[in-house]
């Protein structure tokens, strides 16, 4: 399933809308660094690709601008581990 992530950058957010829920990746941007605080993933919407989603456009928005990422939290640790093709944006 396909999900709509809309960008928030007033509030540094990613967000994904369904079913009344709100789903969010929270970051912090700053010294090139996008650093991915939370990922909010509402119980009824678990499951669904959505944290994975909202990974991937926050993945995009830095590689685009450029930004390293440093995975804080603990999905995000996860989401790298898994998906190495992305290990040469990570923060050392």
């Amino acid at each position: 399933m396909e999900h709509t992530v809309i960008h928030d950058e007033k509030v540094n957010r990613f967000e994904v809308f369904e079913s009344g829920q709100i789903a969010y990746l929270q970051y912090d941007e700053k010294n090139g660094v996008l650093d991915i605080l939370h990922t909010i993933v509402p119980p009824q919407l678990e499951g669904q690709g959505i944290a994975q989603a909202l990974t991937e456009a926050a993945v995009r928005y830095a590689s685009v601008g450029g930004f390293k990422i440093r995975p804080t939290c603990s999905f995000a640790k996860i989401f790298f581990t898994r998906h190495t093709q992305y290990k040469d944006m990570l923060v050392e």
